[in-house]
């Protein structure tokens, strides 16, 4: 008689295998998170949240130190592809002061000259509350209409590696 590492028919151990998966799909499914329940300062001091952003459009989060060298490449590199970003809305969250983040900002981005553009103050550092730790200092996350999370960056991308997933 042939003894079987698995005692049960080979029937039975698909089917329990599919059962398996199939009870993972949702937490494979929730890896496309929704943008989280946030609030942060706007430059003037008015908060700003999650339900400010319109679920229509394609987002790119971006939690920024306005004195990196990678923050600063991957804004001038966003800067120069401003035409290819208009339908998609940037968020820019950092926990600096007004003055460094404004600079920073007219630096890459000119004043009021980008309407889908929001810096944000993060002055209780909540950031990684909302969307989790990291050790970067730069990260970016993509979230396509709908408000789902495509993608997250821990460094720097080209326009158009950021494009292709919004």
């Amino acid at each position: 008689m042939k003894m079987r590492l698995f005692p049960v028919p080979n029937q039975v151990f698909r089917l329990r295998s599919f059962l398996f998966l199939l009870a993972l799909m949702p937490m494979l499914l929730s890896a496309q998170s929704a943008i989280p329940n946030f609030s942060f300062l706007t430059l003037d001091g008015e908060p700003f949240t999650q339900a400010q952003i319109d679920l229509d459009k394609p987002a790119l989060i971006i939690r920024f130190d306005p004195y990196c060298e990678h923050c600063e490449q991957q804004a001038e590199w966003i800067a120069e592809a401003q035409e290819a970003f208009q339908h998609v809305q940037l968020i820019y969250v950092a926990f600096e002061e007004v003055g460094p983040i404004s600079e920073f900002r007219d630096r890459y981005f000119g004043e009021g000259e980008w309407p889908n553009l929001h810096f944000l103050r993060d002055e209780n550092y909540q950031f990684e509350e909302f969307f989790g730790y990291t050790e970067e200092y730069l990260n970016v996350y993509a979230y396509k209409p709908g408000a789902k999370r495509l993608k997250y960056f821990g460094e720097e991308q080209p326009a158009e590696v950021l494009l292709k997933y919004l």
